[in-house]
């Protein structure tokens, strides 16, 4: 329902006029917060792969035996094609690990002879080693462009050579044998204090680092303990820098850095990066950036 109002003498008699019509409601949140992430983001390949390496470790079942220096394995004949028999020749002291063993091979009721359980495939340890020291390298070195898809390419040839023709197995073993085992135990230890550490950072540390935009201003926290600084909207700027595919892409689920520049008599540039999602986050800052306030006059 219109309201008249009194006629105005610049009015022509006859008119009727009524209140303008509400402003339409906001569409889309009224403010955005961004975060920071630390390199330490990234590492989730770390305690995710190592939770997958102990995982394959256990269903192996497969046990590690450490043996005096010295010692022999001489197979027997055996009338059971299906069971091959063995004896063990090892010079006194016996390790710890052997003794135990020997003790539940007499008591039928003692627990098992070998508990640390470790895999018999050669590629097992090297890849995990492999992906945490690259992890650590990507992360901590930026690589962008074209340099980033190479380095890509180069590691998925070379991931696919090594596992096709069983290069871990020749490699290793022409340097002396020196293969390279890790137990589930020390899969489990690695991951899950990865798993603590990216935790802690990402959900307490990182939350502390944020900006905060909304119509009119926006407000920064660049680091933990930091004063949070105000800063108006009018001239700011948003810039993307190029992505590292690799570290930005494939680690940081589309994450970016991402650089804002102030306007006025003193002109700031401020750097956050590692934003989560920053193209669909940039389209919803551009969003809020312009809303204008409606003010209807009685």
């Amino acid at each position: 329902m219109s309201t008249a109002h009194p006629p105005n003498p610049t009015t022509p008699p006859g008119t009727t006029l009524t209140n303008p019509p509400p402003a339409p409601p906001a569409h889309g949140p009224r403010e955005i917060k961004l975060v920071s992430h630390s390199p330490i983001f990234y590492w989730w390949p770390i305690w995710l792969l190592g939770y997958v390496m102990a995982l394959i470790t256990w269903a192996e079942g497969n046990r590690l035996a450490i043996l005096p220096a010295q010692s022999e394995v001489r197979e027997l004949a055996s009338d059971d094609k299906d069971k091959a028999k063995f004896e063990l020749v090892v010079q006194k002291p016996l390790t710890k690990s052997l003794a135990h063993a020997v003790a539940a091979t007499a008591d039928p009721t003692h627990p098992p002879a070998f508990k640390t359980r470790v895999s018999e495939k050669a590629w097992i340890a090297p890849v995990y080693c492999v992906v945490l020291l690259l992890t650590i390298l990507i992360t901590n070195v930026p690589l962008r462009g074209l340099w980033s898809f190479l380095v890509i390419l180069m590691l998925i040839v070379l991931a696919l050579i090594f596992t096709v023709f069983d290069v871990w197995e020749h490699l290793l073993g022409a340097i002396g044998n020196l293969h390279i085992y890790i137990n589930m135990a020390g899969y489990l230890f690695i991951a899950t204090t990865v798993l603590i550490l990216w935790a802690v950072s990402v959900f307490v540390f990182d939350q502390r680092t944020y900006m905060i935009i909304s119509p009119g201003q926006i407000r920064v926290c660049e680091h933990i303990g930091a004063s949070i600084r105000n800063f108006d909207t009018t001239g700011l700027s948003f810039e993307k820098q190029r992505d590292d595919l690799f570290r930005h892409w494939i680690l940081g689920f589309f994450s970016g850095d991402l650089v804002v520049r102030t306007s006025g008599a003193e002109k700031e540039e401020i750097r956050f990066p590692n934003v989560l999602w920053i193209g669909w986050r940039l389209e919803q800052v551009q969003e809020i950036l312009r809303e204008r306030a409606t003010v209807v006059n009685p």
